[in-house]
């Protein structure tokens, strides 16, 4: 008897050196990872690695406070923003399981609010993101609400109250949505007859041990441990973003790496042991079509270098996060930020990756101008690609600065392009390739990005006739909001009381681009503008009303 006690000790001790060995092993390679490029005076991470349900490494990089040298550690609370959704998914796939709720299920059964738009929509789409519903941040910031400032759970279901069209028909196209996800909490709501934020801390937080995670409901919240968000601007220097979003379902939940493991590690086993109510977050959606879309339950089931992944990330304000599984490997990699560097988070997570995954040839998610051919183009060649172009809802407009060809897509900041050869460029943000078409009179007429064909537009120069006419106040009985037109200095200008003035530039035929998204003016029966429709990449036609010259 004493020799089997021994032998249980023996083998226990063997194991728990074999994780301390291993440990030792990888963490000067990931301190290295982390450290590298970094300041350690601003904004940085916390990491974790988990291995066959072993939290194998965890640790904290850069500072939470800047303003009081306050170092990151593996307690300092992150709000994860969009990681957020697979607790959702968890919550929703319970509440299927119990019978609660059947995924075909009419969401109108449980939200009357929800206006009836003559096609239903099913808890499946709003799981599976296909429910043509507007989504709220691009919404609410037509609306003239600022990132900056508060934006409220209330806010967003007052908003869908108040949608009159949808972009699509549900189920006939795939149009990520946090307003999906909000409205998912909203059923859980009256489904259970308790608050998301109670259900949640009581069916997963207090049961895993997840003691410092909580979905935020009131932003005057005391959050202790938090790591504040922070940006970086072209000359490094550092400026605190604010965050008073509580949009939870989709987002605001605040968590710690020391939490996470312990709900990466339940989901490693609840995937392990096909429980349903895990595997179920895994089963991903498809169009009417037929066509498949690799979004389950506020996870994404995908694949890297022939490694089945299950994955998602996060990004509000200054924070990133990501949590990746690769189940069959047994490994798990959480990486929480604290800065605005997409860069950073997604080439730290592809050098863990190649790290930890023997023998991998995993390529980077986000290819970095140092990894991309140092190809100089002349001007003559680059200036036949520049332009504008229409692409999906919205335009891409290719600009030469300084010799290099730069990339903007409509309402967004400009990134620069890498040549890779004579009409192939990569786009470092997205890790993607951007091609064009053979040059026709000294002008490509097409390129193709993200497998989408973008077109040259024509020309358009509207007559002095035509910017008077389009000129007027604008309302939006949807948004309850205005926009004056007006022209500035022979150019036209759209607007708005708090998000100040816009720029109109010409792309087609009564169509323009600007920062807010497209306009495009519709005119009535005698010819003269009456109203203008606004587009976005998540926002699809908007009508506002002429109700003033």
């Amino acid at each position: 008897m004493k020799n089997i006690y021994l032998s249980i000790c023996f083998s226990i001790l063997s194991f728990l050196n074999a994780q301390s060995q291993e440990k030792l092993s990888i963490q000067p390679k990931i301190d290295a990872i982390f450290n590298k490029d970094s300041n350690p005076n601003g904004p940085g991470c916390a990491v974790a690695v988990i291995k066959n349900g072993k939290v194998i490494f965890k640790n904290g990089y850069g500072l939470a406070n800047l303003e009081y040298s306050i170092p990151i550690t593996t307690a300092s609370v992150f709000d994860v923003a969009s990681v957020a959704k697979q607790f959702t998914g968890f919550a929703i796939s319970n509440l299927v399981q119990q019978g609660k709720i059947s995924l075909s299920d009419d969401i109108r059964k449980y939200l009357n609010e929800v206006p009836d738009f003559g096609r239903k929509i099913t808890i499946s789409d709003l799981i599976h993101h296909t429910s043509g519903l507007r989504d709220w941040p691009e919404t609410l910031q037509a609306a003239g609400w600022r990132y900056e400032e508060l934006c409220s759970f209330e806010d967003i279901m007052n908003m869908v109250k108040h949608q009159k069209e949808l972009d699509f028909d549900p189920g006939t196209a795939y149009s990520y949505s946090n307003t999906g996800y909000n409205l998912l909490a909203a059923i859980l709501e009256k489904v259970t007859s308790q608050s998301f934020t109670a259900w949640t801390d009581k069916h997963i937080f207090k049961r895993m041990g997840m003691s410092k995670s909580f979905f935020l409901s009131d932003d005057s919240k005391l959050i202790r441990n938090e790591a504040y968000s922070y940006s970086t601007d072209a000359s490094s220097k550092f400026t605190k973003l604010q965050n008073v979003l509580t949009a939870y379902g989709s987002s605001s939940l605040y968590t710690n790496i020391n939490d996470l493991t312990k709900w990466v590690i339940n989901l490693q086993a609840g995937i392990l042991m096909n429980d349903p109510v895990y595997t179920r977050m895994l089963e991903t959606g498809s169009l009417n079509s037929g066509t498949k879309i690799n979004y389950g339950f506020g996870l994404e089931v995908g694949e890297d270098q022939g490694r089945r992944t299950v994955s998602h990330t996060g990004a509000w304000s200054g924070y990133r996060s990501v949590v990746r599984l690769y189940p069959k490997e047994g490994l798990a990699i959480i990486i929480l930020c604290n800065g605005n560097d997409d860069h950073m988070i997604v080439d730290r997570l592809t050098e863990l990756s190649k790290l930890l995954l023997p023998g991998s040839n995993t390529k980077p998610l986000l290819v970095t101008e140092k990894q991309t051919p140092d190809l100089k183009l002349g001007l003559d060649l680059l200036t036949k690609y520049s332009g504008k172009y229409k692409w999906g809802p919205g335009n891409i407009t290719f600009s030469i600065d300084h010799g290099q060809l730069q990339f903007q897509y409509t309402g967004e900041d400009k990134y620069p392009l890498q040549a890779l050869t004579d009409s192939t460029f990569m786009l470092a943000v997205a890790g993607l390739p951007v091609t064009f078409s053979k040059p026709v009179n000294d002008q490509a007429e097409t390129f193709t990005f993200k497998s989408i064909k973008g077109k040259r537009t024509i020309a358009f120069i509207p007559t002095k006739a035509q910017l008077y006419d389009y000129c007027g106040i604008y309302y939006s009985k949807e948004l309850f909001t205005q926009y004056t037109v007006d022209i500035q200095k022979d150019k036209l200008v759209i607007q708005h009381f708090r998000r100040g003035d816009f720029e109109l530039s010409p792309d087609s035929d009564n169509s323009f681009t600007s920062d807010i998204g497209t306009i495009r003016f519709l005119k009535s029966n005698e010819n003269r503008t009456d109203s203008f429709s606004l587009s976005g990449s998540k926002v699809k036609n908007v009508t506002f009303n002429k109700i003033s010259l």
